[in-house]
């Protein structure tokens, strides 16, 4: 959802996802909270004017308070707290200096990580991807980039020369790449992938015989578009820094190529080949993965 350094302790961030928009902040413990963002005495925005109070957040309007479980703690013009009064909160986690969000009640899989990352030996970078124009199509189109080997040498001149796919849950595939990335970087590229969910992955690998792990995220916003977060991996080497930047021009020259095709395509009666097969199933999956609105997840905690 955002980079941690945005939001220090004390500090009060609003952030749009899916149809709506939620709230984070850190209190006083550093621990980050997510909520839904808007005071249900009267639809006030906690993000603006909105005060951390401990580990809750103060409504700027009334100053309604709302503990970190998300519930009404005090109404400061003494009347008794609405057993409605509850904001939604979404499981939230940091690390790599991104603050990550699930959006529903518990998370489906666990958070995509390094267990052997090591900052003795390994860099690591995360930042939000800043792209050329306004990526309006929804995240599990970009996420098909690993499945299209088809679209990644002719469109990217990215050559997947062996590829395989596997299906681990509902919610996770896996597959290994050995590629030929021609101008985009030099040296051969060798990865793992693994795929959560519909909208993020986890990769590690080598780039012309350097450590290259990495994981992206993407975000869906109704008015903000996709927006796409990355941290990417290197050893804590020579030439780390110019082998970052390296990598993250690649993955944003790939996005900003990808973005008008997926602004303008029309997703009905689709003729799929034997050579879509891994995408395929992909895109069927995309299919049955639960969906929710903002809407549904506050009324489930003001029914409770």
């Amino acid at each position: 959802m955002a980079l941690s350094s945005s939001v220090p302790e004390g500090k009060v961030l609003g952030c749009e996802i899916g149809d709506g928009r939620i709230v984070l902040y850190r209190g006083d413990d550093g621990v980050i909270r997510a909520m839904s963002a808007f005071c249900k005495h009267m639809g006030a925005d906690l993000s603006v004017g909105g005060e951390v109070v401990g580990n809750g957040i103060r409504c700027p309007f009334h100053h309604w308070t709302y503990g970190d479980d998300g519930r009404c703690k005090h109404i400061p013009a003494g009347d008794e707290i609405p057993r409605r009064a509850n904001l939604f909160h979404f499981p939230s986690r940091e690390q790599f200096g991104l603050i990550w969000v699930f959006f529903g009640k518990a998370p489906l899989y666990e958070l995509q990580t390094f267990e052997d990352f090591d900052e003795e030996k390994h860099v690591a970078r995360s930042y939000e991807v800043q792209l050329s124009d306004k990526l309006v199509s929804e995240p599990w189109m970009s996420t098909t980039n690993v499945f299209d080997i088809v679209h990644l040498r002719f469109l990217h001149k990215v050559n997947i020369t062996n590829s395989e796919v596997e299906e681990i849950d509902p919610y996770r595939r896996r597959m290994s790449w050995e590629a030929d990335m021609g101008d985009k970087a030099a040296g051969g590229l060798r990865l793992e992938i693994y795929v959560y969910g519909v909208n993020s992955l986890r990769t590690k690998g080598d780039q012309g015989g350097r450590l290259k792990w990495y994981i992206a995220a993407s975000v869906p916003s109704v008015r903000l578009g996709t927006r796409f977060f990355l941290t990417i991996i290197t050893t804590k080497e020579a030439g780390a820094v110019e082998f970052l930047d390296r990598q993250a021009a690649m993955h944003t020259q790939i996005l900003d190529e990808d973005t008008p095709i997926l602004n303008n395509m029309r997703l009905e009666d689709l003729l799929m080949v034997p050579s879509d097969r891994a995408m395929t199933r992909f895109m069927r999956s995309v299919l049955k993965y639960p969906r929710v609105t903002m809407r549904e997840l506050e009324r489930s905690v003001q029914a409770e």
